[in-house]
């Protein structure tokens, strides 16, 4: 987790000063005026507050509406909240408890139940075809879709639909009579069994030996001596395509996506002759034994590229992964050493190479 921002602070400083003449409004104009004061200090993020006029403690949830970009800031916020004795706060918009119900729009109603879906792999992601269980009239089929994303939200909870789901396409009538369509009143405990029975996302860290695969692969972009792509413009149309070795950590595939391993760690290290490699090698290797004993990360994926070693690991907290890291990183094969750190929630950097295997 990176230091909050100064805004952070400054806004709950606002809101806490505030608290008396919130408390004195009704919740629906409660969750306005603390809108008003978000607006002033955070971009992009709101509030929504669950519970009664006449509870004395309601949930106040921080939320990003969707927006991965904006999510670290989210976690930021929740972090950093002070003790508020009216409010319990969360991070995201959860889960309805009660996901059969209807929305209108403009005059025009839908159903949760009137809302078929069906689940498909999208790379490590869940993709959905939707299709409506009645008849759209012309008029309202944009209506009905954008009805269909804000139940999904509400039904799946707002992380698991940024993150989890990928594709989304509307469909008309299946073509396979063999595809199970669920209403999407019904979709959660399907959805979740999707994700760990057939996607394989367990939640549960590997134990015991990890299973990996490799393959060779051509990349079009050079890189440069170190290590990063070189833009278009600089790229020779004579030279033959850059070839690299990936190995990637299927086991990994278990605790992908965990919303507390959102952190992409690159270590890339020269290796200009095998003696170095070897070196490099097992430094990144100790660098996973270090982050995984703990659970504050896990090594899914190296490629040998251009005369670099990358290892690619997914951390719970950027900082903590750095300090555990920092006895490693003295050593001298970590000269050359260049650290990056990505909010990856998805693994798009581990699905973009695993993807190949399923190819």
């Amino acid at each position: 987790m990176t230091t909050p921002s100064p805004a952070v602070g400054a806004f709950w400083r606002a809101f806490s000063d505030a608290q008396a003449s919130l408390q004195a409004l009704p919740l629906r104009e409660r969750v306005g005026a603390a809108n008003a004061l978000i607006d002033q200090h955070l971009e992009g993020l709101a509030l929504e507050m669950s519970g009664d006029d006449a509870d004395a403690v309601v949930d106040l949830i921080v939320t990003a509406h969707g927006s991965i970009e904006r999510f670290p800031l989210v976690a930021q916020v929740v972090a950093a909240a002070p003790a508020l004795p009216h409010y319990r706060v969360r991070a995201f918009r959860e889960r309805t408890t009660q996901p059969d119900f209807p929305i209108g729009m403009e005059g025009f109603e839908l159903s949760t139940s009137e809302v078929l879906v069906a689940l498909e792999q999208d790379g490590g992601q869940a993709a959905l075809e939707i299709r409506f269980g009645r008849e759209i009239p012309s008029d309202y089929q944009d209506h009905a879709r954008n009805m269909a994303f804000i139940m999904l939200d509400h039904v799946l909870g707002e992380y698991d639909f940024a993150v989890k789901v990928g594709a989304v396409d509307f469909v008309g009538a299946p073509d396979d009579a063999h595809t199970p369509w669920v209403p999407l009143s019904q979709l959660p405990p399907v959805f979740d069994r999707y994700w760990t029975e057939t996607l394989g996302h367990t939640g549960h860290f590997p134990t015991g030996e990890s299973e990996w695969d490799g393959l060779e692969l051509q990349f079009d972009c050079p890189i440069d001596e170190d290590g990063n792509e070189l833009p278009p413009d600089d790229i020779d149309s004579d030279d033959a395509p850059e070839t690299g070795v990936v190995m990637v950590n299927t086991s990994a595939n278990a605790v992908a996506m965990r919303a507390d391993l959102a952190y992409a760690l690159t270590v890339d290290l020269a290796v200009p002759d095998s003696d170095t490699l070897t070196a490099v090698q097992d430094l990144q290797d100790q660098a996973a034994t270090v982050l995984q004993v703990p659970q504050l990360g896990i090594l899914v994926l190296t490629l040998m590229r251009a005369g670099h070693r990358q290892a690619l690991y997914f951390v719970s907290d950027e900082q903590l992964a750095k300090q555990a890291l920092a006895p490693l990183l003295l050593r001298d094969e970590a000269a050359s050493l260049e650290l990056k750190v990505a909010y990856d929630p998805a693994w798009s950097g581990y699905f973009e190479y695993a993807g190949y295997l399923s190819a």
